[in-house]
């Protein structure tokens, strides 16, 4: 396994934590799933603010949708799996 030199450590950014508000919606979706799932079936999801703001098959399409209406600002963004699959 490669080790990194403590100059090129310390030229690394690390990536920004994410916020409350993303773990707050995250666990809402999970807490919801049943019921998006449902009503989504097999589609990509986009929540922010506690609910659904998008829904598509293409996960890009959604986060597409998502971004028109919100901006560049963080929402979550899960697959509302229906049934069982396997793979």
């Amino acid at each position: 396994m490669p080790v990194l030199s403590m100059e090129k450590a310390s030229n690394m950014t690390l990536p920004s934590p994410v916020s409350k508000e993303y773990w707050e919606n995250s666990e809402w979706a999970y807490e919801h799933m049943k019921e998006i799932s449902a009503k989504y079936p097999n589609q990509w999801v986009v929540v922010f603010d506690k609910k659904v703001i998008a829904a598509s098959r293409s996960g890009s399409e959604a986060e597409r949708i998502a971004k028109e209406k919100i901006g560049s600002r963080e929402f979550v963004i899960l697959f509302a799996e229906k049934g069982i699959r396997v793979y």
